[in-house]
C-alpha cells in the first residue's frame, strides 16, 4: 500500500523542492500543522530546499510569517507571472489539479521551473475507488459528497493521456489509499479492530484500479 505523503515526503528527501498549491485547505492546514500530517512541513523536514506558491494570500503571508517558510502568492494557471527562475528537481502538485479551471495550462507553466531530470508529482481522487463507487451503486448524488471546490475527475488512463499531450512521461504511475501510516495506524490504534481489518483485507482485497487516490510520478518527455 502507497501512503500517499510519505510517499510524497520519500521522493523530496535531499532534494530541492517546489510545492504547488502548499497551504491545502484554508480551513484545516492548522489542524493538520498540530497533528503533525501537514504535507508541506513534512516535506521541509527533509528536502535541501523548500518553497511553495498558493493563491491563498493571506494565509501564504501567516505562514510566510509564523514559521518561515520561502512562499509565494501565486496562481498555478499564471507561472509566468512569478518572477522566479529557479529550477526544482521535484514539483509536488498533491491534490490540486482537480480543483483547476485549466490544468493544462498548469502543466505548460511547471516546465520552466523544471530540469531535465526533475520530477512531478501529480496526486488525484480516483473516480473508481470502491467508497465512490459505493455511494453511486446507493443512488447518493455527487453533490452531497463531493468536495465544492473540484471541478473535475481524472482516471488513470485520462491522466496519463492528459500528460502525455503536454510531453511529460512516465517515471512511476499507480495508486494510492491513505495519506500517512500515522493516520491509518491512529484509526486503527485497537488491536483488535486492527486485527479485524488486517484479516477483512486479506480476505475482501480491494483491486489496485478501485484505490483511493492516483499517484503519478512524471519526467519531461525527452522526445
Amino acid at each position: 500500500m502507497i501512503f500517499r505523503k510519505d510517499k510524497i515526503v520519500s521522493l523530496c528527501e535531499n532534494k530541492s523542492v517546489l510545492h504547488l498549491g502548499f497551504v491545502q485547505h484554508s480551513d484545516q492546514y492548522q489542524n493538520m500543522i498540530d497533528k503533525g500530517v501537514w504535507l508541506h512541513e513534512m516535506i521541509n523536514k527533509v528536502a535541501s530546499k523548500l518553497v511553495g506558491f498558493d493563491f491563498l494570500e493571506e494565509e501564504v503571508n501567516i505562514l510566510k510569517q509564523a514559521y518561515g517558510y520561502e512562499a509565494y502568492c501565486a496562481d498555478v494557471t499564471k507561472l509566468e507571472n512569478v518572477k522566479l527562475s529557479e529550477q526544482y528537481d521535484v514539483i509536488v502538485c498533491g491534490e490540486l489539479i482537480e480543483h483547476l479551471d485549466n490544468p493544462g495550462v498548469m502543466l505548460n507553466g511547471i516546465k520552466r521551473f523544471m530540469h531535465k531530470d526533475s520530477l512531478l508529482i501529480i496526486t488525484t481522487p480516483n473516480p473508481w475507488s470502491k467508497n465512490r463507487l459505493n455511494l453511486i451503486k446507493k443512488q447518493v448524488p455527487e453533490s452531497k459528497w463531493l468536495n465544492p471546490e473540484h471541478t473535475c475527475w481524472f482516471s488513470f488512463q485520462t491522466l496519463k493521456q492528459l500528460l502525455e499531450r503536454y510531453d511529460f512521461e512516465e517515471d512511476f504511475y499507480g495508486y494510492s489509499n491513505g495519506n500517512t501510516s500515522k493516520e491509518f495506524s491512529n484509526v486503527f490504534k485497537n488491536p483488535l479492530l486492527n486485527k479485524m481489518k488486517q484479516i477483512k483485507d486479506s480476505i475482501f482485497k480491494i483491486p489496485e484500479m478501485n484505490s483511493n487516490g492516483l499517484f503519478f510520478v512524471a519526467k519531461i518527455s525527452e522526445h
